[in-house]
């Protein structure tokens, strides 16, 4: 469902699809859809062709899951192939490949961009952009194409420029609304991970504010990807970000106070500090406790944040694996390794809660966990 006064939906992208296997393929839309995506997208690859890699991907997705697929490649072959096999969403067509596809069928949903890659043409001007979808839009629905999707093309900070872009996005919903123009408004595009991907800062806020401006233009339908280690649970943030700015969005307050919140490093509560006395209290911010192995072994964490899981691994100190435990709460496993025994070193068990309370904090936020040595 994508339309005027509806909260966008999300599309998340599995980069390099083609060249994936099916059980990473499998593992990653899985994840994608515990986290709220709406459409899984096979993203392909520039200048190489899979048509019959994208057949047995598309046919994977309906074998295992009842989620909408779309495509994302410029390949004649590989949009076709994926047509073949029922594709919900055709990502994208432009000034220079549409004419190649006006044979498939009239109601297949399709974003269409203001370029012309075929000929290296990647206009930068925002009128420029807003005529060129406008003359695709006519183009595609002379030939009765009815549902299309407008990509005005959102871009990177600094360089190329973001703010360039958004003014391409809030021209053209001005130019709809002129009455010469009505009737070619489309649903909006919005790339968001063209932002969130090439910035290094914190995911959670990038993504809060740019859902903000998609609900308040009406944006048809946001897109992302989960592809490096910094962007672990973006799509889970987008959704969250969706859901508290369209609520605010129809109780026409700002994006605050309506029970969702999308905090992860910090929060809205703080602790109310006692009085104390602090004449005899002992200062510990230089003091260095010298290391003392333990006999019985050492321990091992890392975190699989597909399986939401924490795994900790205790070898002898002959490197030997003697037990290993999975879970996802700090606490729960710290007991465990207290109940078996594994460990009595009085420093041992301090860094194993101070592990583990890492662990369980990244496994929670999406931030990779790196082990203390």
């Amino acid at each position: 469902m994508i339309g005027n006064n509806l909260p966008p939906p999300i599309i998340a992208e599995i980069v390099n699809c083609p060249e994936k296997s099916n059980d990473a393929i499998v593992r990653k839309i899985n994840h994608y859809i515990e986290s709220g995506a709406d459409i899984i997208d096979i993203g392909c690859i520039a200048n190489k062709t899979y048509p019959d890699r994208i057949r047995e991907i598309v046919q994977l997705i309906r074998n295992n899951f009842n989620v909408l697929i779309s495509i994302d490649s410029m390949e004649k072959s590989e949009i076709l192939a994926a047509v073949d096999e029922g594709v919900d969403l055709i990502l994208s067509l432009d000034l220079g490949n549409y004419k190649d596809f006006l044979h498939l069928p009239r109601d297949i949903p399709i974003v269409i961009l203001p370029t012309n890659i075929k000929e290296t043409y990647f206009p930068k001007e925002p009128d420029i952009r807003v005529k060129n979808l406008f003359k695709l839009t006519q183009e595609l629905r002379q030939s009765g194409f009815k549902k299309l999707i407008a990509d005005p093309l959102l871009e990177t900070p600094i360089t190329p420029g973001i703010c360039n872009s958004l003014e391409t996005y809030f021209l053209y919903k001005k130019q709809v609304k002129k009455e010469i123009n009505k009737n070619l408004e489309l649903p909006l595009f919005f790339g968001i991970s063209n932002v969130v991907e090439l910035m290094d800062i914190d995911s959670v806020g990038i993504n809060g504010l740019l859902a903000s401006i998609a609900v308040e233009l009406d944006m048809g339908i946001l897109f992302t990807v989960e592809h490096s280690t910094k962007m672990m649970g973006g799509v889970r943030e987008l959704k969250e970000s969706v859901k508290l700015n369209y609520v605010s969005k129809y109780k026409r307050t700002p994006p605050i106070n309506h029970g969702i919140n999308v905090f992860k490093a910090k929060g809205k509560t703080s602790q109310t500090l006692p009085e104390f006395d602090r004449t005899d209290a002992i200062s510990v911010k230089d003091y260095t406790p010298g290391y003392i192995p333990d006999k019985n072994g050492y321990f091992k964490f890392y975190v699989n944040h597909y399986t939401k899981e924490i795994y900790v691994l205790f070898y002898s100190n002959q490197k030997i694996l003697l037990k290993t435990l999975i879970g996802n709460k700090a606490e729960t496993l710290s007991k465990k390794v207290l109940e078996l025994n594994l460990t009595t070193n009085i420093q041992h068990i301090n860094y194993l809660g101070r592990e583990l309370n890492k662990a369980e904090f990244c496994l929670l936020t999406g931030k990779p966990y790196i082990q203390d040595e």
